[in-house]
């Protein structure tokens, strides 16, 4: 039984066309999940608009757990990733992520709050769906020069 990693070794090397590390794979599988739940996100804010009563519990809840996945996502990638090629640029892009959920967070809670900040949270939120498919797409270059 072939034990699983979460960094690449040089024995992961891709060995035929379309053969994927289990490492990559799984730095694959994060960051679309991540990009996943931040599309859900919007798909939350849009029933909440809508009228929705569960929509803004859910919107909340999904924020927090969202940036608790980043932040993970984040330190486990900067801590086995570092002697990987492209593993610190993934490593350091989901901690920017991290950051900007953060503050995305922080938005909607003053635009929630009545404070007239719509206008700026709707527009930031599109920004990270592209943040996050960037990491998608920098997991997918992992450990290529």
């Amino acid at each position: 039984m072939e034990k699983f990693a979460l960094t690449l070794r040089p024995s992961d090397a891709v060995q035929s066309e379309g053969e994927v590390p289990p490492a990559q794979r799984l730095w694959r599988v994060i960051t679309l999940l991540l990009l996943a739940a931040i599309f859900a996100e919007a798909a939350f804010a849009g029933a909440m608009l809508s009228g929705f009563p569960w929509a803004r519990a859910a919107h909340l809840a999904s924020a927090a757990l969202l940036i608790l996945g980043a932040v993970t996502a984040a330190c486990f990638a900067l801590a086995t990733l570092r002697r990987v090629p492209q593993g610190t640029k993934l490593g350091l892009m989901l901690l920017g992520l991290a950051v900007l959920l953060f503050l995305q967070t922080a938005i909607g809670k003053f635009a929630a709050n009545g404070s007239n900040l719509l206008w700026l949270h709707v527009p930031f939120g599109v920004a990270l769906v592209g943040l996050a498919a960037q990491a998608a797409a920098s997991a997918r270059n992992l450990g290529n020069r």
